[in-house]
């Protein structure tokens, strides 16, 4: 018997987006017994609530969540509440409002979450969100998004995987009670408080420290483009990642990364992937310092000195300084020697 699922998708003036997402979705949903969806309608100005109501009017596997939640990160945790309280799933899976889904997403969901639903020490399943057509009129883009992949893989092998892929993933339900729920970082701004990416790393993390391991499937959405910066540059360097996603203004054209550029922003690409991938991870204490992260004993030793030097209180309590200040000086000090070694 397949487990129980239920999707939740996060909203926020998406009326150019939903019907689309949930059109191809439904018929998917509706062809199975055990799948379900809880869309949360988030303080829309544009009219996306109408449509939802609309849908959940023909649609009995579709329920409504409405609020006002001001992340992704509340709208998702709300809407996994709801989930839970609705369906009782065994799973929570998550993807967002604008990307289109393949004809196979479900099964190959399916398929994924049946691989691992026997393995309890899973609580979270990372998809594949598909970006490759963006960079197809953007070739020097595409260099350098290739140097941030190969760094991320590297770092996942040897240190496992902590990043949620917040557009596509699941939660084994078990395992978000015990970790949950998604926590958004925000930092000051010029007009008030801005949120940032990263609800999905975080949760991934407690998961780590709960014990869970994090794995992954083939089920596939494509990426719309709708968050690539008009400055590709800044989209595939990393200058904007710990500020809000950006989108484009209607009409507006994204340029590549120049020519004199790439090799420059190849290296940078590699050495944020490090960053974030296998340095946080080693800093927040979801891998212990040994000989299987790849890294020679005089780098393992002074890795350990700096953390032992550095006294911190527990991720929970100082995430947000952690993110914006220690991650910071941690990875000034090591990335050139994560690097060699690796």
């Amino acid at each position: 018997m397949n487990p129980s699922v239920t999707v939740v998708v996060p909203c926020h003036n998406e009326v150019g987006f939903i019907e689309p997402l949930l059109g191809s979705m439904l018929p998917q949903i509706e062809a199975t017994e055990e799948w379900r969806i809880v869309a949360v309608e988030d303080s829309s100005t544009d009219g996306t609530g109408e449509v939802l109501r609309r849908l959940v009017a023909d649609h009995d596997r579709l329920s409504i969540v409405s609020g006002r939640y001001g992340s992704p990160g509340g709208a998702r945790s709300a809407g996994c509440a709801a989930a839970m309280d609705l369906h009782n799933p065994a799973w929570l899976v998550t993807t967002d409002a604008d990307v289109e889904l393949p004809g196979d997403w479900l099964d190959t969901w399916r398929a994924g979450i049946g691989r691992f639903q026997d393995d309890e020490a899973v609580g979270a399943i990372n998809g594949v969100e598909d970006q490759g057509h963006l960079y197809a009129r953007f070739p020097n883009a595409s260099v350098v998004s290739a140097a941030f992949a190969r760094g991320v893989e590297r770092s996942e092998r040897l240190v496992g995987i902590t990043n949620l892929n917040g557009v596509n993933h699941a939660v084994r339900a078990a395992a978000y009670r015990t970790a949950g729920p998604y926590l958004q970082p925000v930092a000051p701004g010029p007009d008030g408080p801005v949120n940032l990416a990263g609800e999905d790393w975080d949760l991934g993390v407690r998961l780590r420290l709960a014990g869970y391991r994090i794995d992954h499937t083939s089920a596939t959405v494509i990426d719309r483009g709708r968050r690539l910066l008009a400055d590709v540059h800044a989209y595939v360097s990393g200058e904007a990642y710990e500020g809000a996603f950006l989108r484009l203004a209607p009409g507006a054209e994204p340029v590549d990364v120049p020519d004199e550029a790439v090799e420059a922003l190849a290296s940078s690409a590699l050495r944020r992937s490090l960053r974030h991938f296998y340095l946080k991870p080693l800093l927040a204490g979801v891998v212990t310092l040994d000989e299987r992260t790849g890294l020679v004993s005089e780098t393992l030793a002074d890795m350990g000195d700096w953390i032992r030097r550095w006294p911190h209180p527990s991720f929970m309590e100082a995430r947000n300084g952690f993110i914006f200040g220690r991650l910071e000086r941690f990875a000034d000090e090591f990335t050139d020697r994560v690097l060699r070694d690796l």
